[in-house]
């Protein structure tokens, strides 16, 4: 006697996860509105998330919050939670606008684990943003969403960068399952962007050469020096930070590391802020009026992405 059977193929439907993460920023901002406007019926699960470094701007803590109560965007709030032994990975932990640090204590556990620096030379090309932007955004995100069930490969994650920034996405956005959606399928400038804020009935209350951080090492040396001019408190954090892990985590450099570019201390940018120079200003400045050394960035916009 022979049995015949028939092998019974069930094909699952491919569940579509969208992630996105909101910097805290204008543009980012009116990228969670569109997507939830205009891509809801898209995806099955879309989580908004938003990443406090203890660092942030208060005005940019309150503006996600009002995004989030305005705009039903339910945003997960997130905070690093950094293992202090080597080859242990960040956690994270869901915080709230009344609880969220403002003292910069994720950002100081990152210091204190790995050094403010990993560059082994000064110049332009200072990479501490690897730790920076990794351990209190990308690792944190991905740890909560491991928390959720969405294993990595398994969502898209959508970045508020802009058409007039295509120099900022990621070479790996294949890979890393990247969308830009204003850059791409909604392409929106800077100046479409402020025009819609400006016709709304709140925004962001920051300059741009102030964003999101209140002193990230990434902006120009004169968006610094304004800073500096303007609130020289700000820059309290990174030089207790320099003081106390200047020779932490691990790297070959005789001297103590230290946060900006030009081989220049936090003290430093303060007292370069009370000598002459000329401020920042948002207005464009022609081509004549660049500075390489005042006026070169390295990668700071008005707010810092993920990737």
């Amino acid at each position: 006697m022979y049995i015949i059977t028939k092998q019974l193929t069930i094909i699952m439907p491919l569940i579509r996860n969208l992630a996105i993460s909101f910097s805290g920023g204008k543009t980012s901002a009116y990228m969670t509105r569109w997507l939830l406007e205009n891509k809801k019926n898209d995806y099955d699960n879309i989580v908004v998330t938003f990443a406090n470094t203890g660092q942030e701007n208060e005005e940019t803590l309150k503006f996600v919050d009002r995004c989030d109560k305005a705009y039903g965007f339910n945003v997960v709030w997130l905070e690093a939670v950094v293992n202090p032994i080597m080859g242990k990975g960040t956690r994270h932990k869901v915080v709230t606008l009344e609880t969220a640090s403002r003292n910069g204590e994720p950002f100081e556990d990152v210091c204190k684990k790995y050094g403010i620096s990993v560059c082994k030379k000064y110049g332009i090309s200072n990479t501490v943003g690897s730790y920076c932007s990794r351990e209190l955004k990308l690792v944190t995100m991905r740890a909560y969403f491991r928390s959720i069930g969405w294993e990595k490969g398994s969502y898209e994650t959508a970045i508020g960068i802009r058409v007039d920034e295509m120099d900022r996405i990621s070479s790996k956005m294949k890979e890393e399952k990247l969308i830009y959606p204003l850059a791409e399928e909604h392409r929106m400038s800077k100046e479409q962007i402020n025009r819609w804020w400006a016709k709304n009935d709140f925004t962001l209350n920051l300059k741009e050469h102030q964003g999101n951080c209140k002193w990230c090492f990434k902006k120009s040396r004169r968006k610094l020096l304004t800073i500096a001019k303007e609130n020289p408190e700000y820059f309290e954090f990174p030089i207790r930070m320099e003081r106390l892990y200047g020779r932490a985590g691990s790297h070959s450099l005789d001297e103590p590391k230290v946060f900006f570019r030009g081989k220049l201390n936090g003290q430093d940018i303060l007292s370069l802020s009370k000598k002459p120079f000329k401020p920042f200003e948002e207005k464009p400045v022609s081509f004549d009026d660049f500075d390489d050394e005042m006026d070169a960035a390295n990668g700071c916009s008005e707010s810092c992405e993920v990737f």
